[in-house]
């Protein structure tokens, strides 16, 4: 089974595009978009693939951030995160069955409580650092119990 997805942070301005998702994990929460990466695809391949289907965009410049393992107790599974960053796209934003999209101010995003607890951890080292992070988020029976992150 492919446990590798990737997410994308994509800027412009003073805004951070998000999701309101539709399907597990995070139902109904906001979060940077993403998805699975598939067979014979690259993260990079797979995260300029599912930007462009899910929400309409095309990347024209996208930067590795980093790569963290995330963990369900409950499951037993860890998956790999591939993150990415972006400010340079064409295209139509376009809302999917993957979810409503919207632009955020990013100094609400910290306040937002409707976004994943990790994500609001995850986004300083994004957007206020310029170095690769690693590191592990464990979650047990949907909550965060491990949060560590070195750039």
């Amino acid at each position: 089974m492919n446990n590798i997805f990737t997410m994308c942070f994509i800027e412009n301005e003073s805004e951070l595009l998000l999701q309101k998702r539709t399907s597990p994990p995070f139902i109904g929460l906001w979060n940077a978009p993403g998805g699975k990466v598939e067979a014979f695809e690259s993260p990079f391949e797979a995260c300029k693939r599912e930007v462009q289907e899910e929400i309409g965009l095309n990347l024209r410049e996208l930067y590795f951030r980093g790569v963290i393992t995330v963990s369900n107790t409950l499951r037993k599974r860890t998956s790999i995160l591939m993150l990415f960053q972006a400010n340079v796209h064409s295209g139509k934003l376009t809302d999917s069955e993957e979810g409503e999209l919207a632009w955020i101010k990013k100094e609400k995003i910290y306040s937002y409580n409707n976004v994943p607890v990790s994500f609001t951890y995850l986004l300083p080292y994004i957007l206020e650092s310029q170095g690769i992070i690693t590191g592990k988020i464990i979650y047990n029976r949907g909550h965060l119990e491990v949060f560590d992150i070195v750039i």
